[in-house]
C-alpha cells in the first residue's frame, strides 16, 4: 500500500491521541512498543515523546500498531486508507461506484457508466476504466479497495462468474454500501438474499436512474453525492448534458451555503449552463426555492462589500 503524506499524518496523529488515553498506561504503551521493536518511552521523560516515537514508525509498522491500539483488522486500516484516496482510475471529485458484470454484458455496462457520469457519479468498469499500461488485476482489485458503494448488475451470466462473485465478497468484506439490480435472473449467494428491482435490461438511462435514487438516499455518501454532481455539472459540454446534469442536482433537498457559493462559481464558469435555456429553466426554480438570488452573482459581484 502507497500511504500519502495526508493519510500518514491522519493515522499518526490518531495513533498518537489514542496512547495517550485514560486505558494506555506507561507499561503497557512500551509493552506495545517492545513487540515492534522500536524506541520506548523513558520512565524518567528524558527519552523521546510518544509523537516522536510514532513518526518514525514505517508505513506496515504504523497499519499494524493503528489496527492494535483502535481494536481494528490491519486490513480495515488499508481499506480506511484507500477509499479516501482519489488515485488510480478514478475520476476526481466524482463518487467512485464500483459496476460489477458479466464480461458478455460489459457494452451495456459501458452505456449505463456513461449515464452515470453526467449525474457525478465514477462507475468503474473493468477494462474499460482501466489504464492499457498497468496490470488488469491490479487496477480492478484497488478500485475494489477504494470503491465507495458497489452495485451488481446481474444478468443471467452473473452467477456463474466466479470474478463476480469475487467482487461481491470484496463488497461484503469491506461492509460498504452494496445494491443490486436483476436484470433477467436473481442474484445468487448472500446479495440474493434482498429483493432487488427488476429491469429488462434494454435501457441503460432506466439502470443508471434506478443507481442514482440508491446513491441519493445514502446519508453517509451525502457530501460525496454532492461533489459528484457538482463536478459534473462543471464539465458538462452540451445544453442538453448541462440540463441532465442540472436536474439531477435539484433532486436535492438542500446545499448548504458554500455548496451553493460552489454552484454560483460553475454556474459562470461555463457558457453550457449560464448561456443555455435548458439548464437555466431547471436550476432557476431551485435557486429561487431555496432563497437564492436569480441569476446566481458572480464571483466578482460575491467580493463586493
Amino acid at each position: 500500500m502507497t500511504m500519502s503524506r495526508r493519510d500518514r499524518f491522519r493515522l499518526r496523529t490518531q495513533l498518537v491521541e489514542a496512547l495517550k488515553g485514560d486505558s494506555w498506561s506507561y507499561e503497557r504503551i512500551n509493552l506495545l512498543l517492545q513487540d515492534f521493536k522500536v524506541k520506548h518511552l523513558d520512565e524518567r521523560y528524558d527519552g523521546p515523546s510518544i509523537a516522536e516515537i510514532v513518526a518514525t514508525m514505517p508505513d506496515s509498522t504504523l497499519v499494524e500498531a493503528y489496527s492494535i491500539v483502535l481494536d481494528l483488522e490491519p486490513a480495515e486500516v488499508t481499506d480506511i486508507v484507500e477509499t479516501n484516496v482519489n488515485t488510480g482510475n478514478w475520476k476526481p471529485g466524482y463518487l467512485r461506484l464500483f459496476l460489477s458484470h458479466s464480461a458478455a454484458h460489459r457494452k451495456f455496462v459501458g452505456d449505463v457508466a456513461d449515464e452515470l457520469a453526467v449525474m457525478g457519479i465514477h462507475g468503474f468498469v473493468a477494462h474499460d476504466s482501466m489504464a492499457v499500461s498497468k496490470p488488469w488485476q491490479t487496477q480492478i482489485e484497488h478500485a475494489l479497495r477504494s470503491m465507495q458503494a458497489f452495485v451488481a448488475l446481474v444478468h443471467p451470466e452473473f452467477n456463474a462468474s466466479t470474478w463476480c462473485q469475487q467482487e461481491v465478497g470484496w463488497a461484503y468484506g469491506r461492509r460498504i454500501p452494496r445494491f443490486a439490480i436483476r436484470i433477467g435472473t436473481d442474484p445468487a449467494g448472500f446479495i440474493g438474499s434482498h429483493q432487488w428491482p427488476y429491469t429488462d435490461g434494454n435501457e441503460p438511462k432506466k439502470v443508471a436512474a434506478l443507481i442514482s435514487s440508491w446513491v441519493a438516499g445514502l446519508e453517509k455518501l451525502g457530501d460525496s453525492v454532492v461533489d459528484g454532481l457538482l463536478s459534473a455539472l462543471s464539465e458538462v459540454g452540451d445544453y442538453y448534458s448541462a440540463e441532465a446534469a442540472a436536474k439531477r442536482l435539484v433532486t436535492l433537498d438542500r446545499l448548504s451555503d458554500l455548496q451553493f457559493n460552489e454552484l454560483d462559481r460553475i454556474w459562470w464558469s461555463n457558457d453550457q449552463l449560464h448561456g443555455g435555456v435548458l439548464p437555466t429553466r431547471v436550476m432557476k426554480p431551485y435557486y429561487l426555492r431555496n432563497g437564492r438570488s436569480w441569476p446566481p452573482l458572480k464571483p466578482d459581484e460575491e467580493a463586493r462589500p
